[in-house]
């Protein structure tokens, strides 16, 4: 059985607490029921989670080898998300259609990797080590972090499929002369006249 000092208890009631409140206030978001397990919803799919806490005798340097690993399955993730709409934009099957149960496994990775954050975080420094949140994502809830993840993932292939064609150059015509043209005539013409004068 796990054991937490009375200051790593007190920080966790109040993290509990503090959620409840939120959820009284939001629904349709993660939600933490008394038995470790979370559910969330992105895209309007629901994604059970199971996140376990580490046990009492696991030190900061582990605590913090798992929080950089963790930060490296949100990337894998993305990355994942990014293959699958690739190949999603590229099929030529017109019978194919994007379904989220594609992205299934990549997102609830990241969801997972993104809970065990929210865990890890607060318990490395409770037990005087030195973590805190990292970029723009990690300062969301869980579910827009990952949502936000799924945005990207479209965001960088339709970019990367987008391909820029520059207008034809327009040249005003008057009277099948382009304007450039007899500017160009006209001075040669006027320095040739020029040339006579000064030489004949």
């Amino acid at each position: 059985m796990e054991t937490f000092s009375e200051s790593e208890e007190s920080a966790m009631n109040e993290q509990e607490t503090a959620g409840k409140a939120v959820l009284e206030r939001k629904t349709n978001i993660t939600v933490m029921q008394s038995n470790g397990t979370l559910k969330a919803y992105v895209r309007g799919t629901e994604y059970n989670l199971r996140v376990m806490k580490p046990s009492h005798g696991v030190g900061v340097i582990e605590l913090k080898r798992s929080l950089d690993r963790n930060r490296e399955m949100i990337e894998q993730s993305l990355a994942k998300m990014i293959e699958i709409y690739r190949e999603f934009r590229l099929s030529e099957d017109p019978l194919k259609f994007e379904s989220d149960d594609d992205y299934r496994t990549a997102t609830k990775n990241a969801l997972v990797a993104r809970a065990n954050i929210d865990v890890l975080i607060p318990l490395i420094n409770m037990r005087g080590g030195d973590a805190e949140y990292e970029g723009s994502g990690e300062g969301l809830p869980i579910e827009e972090h990952v949502e936000k993840l799924r945005n990207i993932a479209e965001e960088v292939i339709d970019a990367e499929l987008y391909v820029y064609v520059p207008p034809e150059p327009v040249v005003e015509v008057n009277d099948g002369i382009s304007w450039p043209s007899f500017f160009v005539v006209g001075l040669i013409v006027l320095l040739v006249v020029l040339f006579l004068k000064v030489f004949l």
